[in-house]
């Protein structure tokens, strides 16, 4: 399977347009149009101020710099929240945006518009900007920012040239970004030690943490605030895309490996020890 390197960039800024002094008032009693605009109109919002960041139309070297296969990823979107791991893979046929439990989205490239400082490419429901600026990903310095315009939200991150085979990026990807709320809803376990299946940002600061108790139940934990505002049963079938692939065990305590199980250490940035990821290995 391809895989990308995470990554954070430094986003655009996006601007505001003003409203006219002179724009008619709406009466009273009577509403005036609605002040939220929809994901169409932030995306060409947001499309236009990428637009002209890019510049006039690439020079043959300019181009060169952006034909071929990248891969891109990230973990914030432009108003830096972080709504988990996500990925880009651009081939030259395809391309696909996959965020771990929201599962994938993509399509068949259109032309390709090579600027001055970067390439604009839409996928279906997709608008791929790739500029090749340097950006520091989990340590490591790549050429290229990435960003993904995709249902009002543009998610932005690093990328590079050409596809790496191996192994995708998971929910756990963000694992240090995690670590409060899932310490704090492990510690809300009644039987321990508990397992993280599945973990990820929600809207407002909250943070979704579904935990397998050592008892095998399994419990949904949203953290509001950094503390635990519900701590529910699941049912057996209720199952988000990727859950379960790896998970994690906090703590110092290695966990046992069986029954095709494999475990491997999860540490952070620093090398700092988080716990343990548990994989499928048969």
């Amino acid at each position: 399977m391809r895989t990308l390197i995470r990554g954070a960039l430094v986003g655009l800024m996006l601007s505001a347009a003003a409203l006219s002094a002179c724009q008619r008032q709406a009466p009273a009693g009577e509403e005036g149009p609605s002040s939220t605009p929809t994901n169409a109109e932030r995306e060409a919002e947001i499309a236009a101020e990428t637009l002209v960041a890019l510049g006039g139309p690439a020079s043959a070297a300019q181009r060169a710099a952006y034909e071929g296969e990248f891969q891109a990823s990230g973990g914030l979107d432009t108003l830096g929240s972080a709504e988990g791991a996500w990925e880009l893979t651009l081939l030259n046929d395809y391309a696909q945006f996959a965020r771990p439990g929201l599962g994938e989205d993509g399509g068949v490239p259109g032309e390709r518009d090579y600027r001055e400082h970067g390439l604009r490419v839409s996928a279906g429901p997709l608008t791929i900007t790739i500029s090749e600026q340097a950006c520091t990903a989990s340590g490591v310095e790549l050429s290229y920012t990435a960003q993904v315009l995709f249902e009002g939200v543009a998610y932005q991150g690093c990328a590079r040239r050409g596809v790496i085979e191996g192994e995708r990026p998971t929910w756990a990807s963000l694992l240090p970004e995690l670590m409060p709320a899932i310490n704090t809803c492990a510690e809300r376990a009644s039987s321990r030690p508990a397992r993280i299946t599945f973990a990820s940002a929600l809207d407002e600061g909250e943070v979704l943490v579904r935990v397998r108790e050592a008892n095998g139940s399994r419990r949904e934990c949203i953290v509001t605030g950094g503390a635990v505002s519900v701590y529910e049963p699941l049912s057996d079938d209720d199952r988000r895309s990727g859950e379960g692939e790896p998970e994690f065990q906090p703590g110092a305590s290695r966990p046992a490996a069986r029954n095709c199980r494999a475990v491997e250490e999860a540490i952070d940035r620093t090398g700092v020890q988080l716990g343990w990821l548990i994989r499928d290995s048969c």
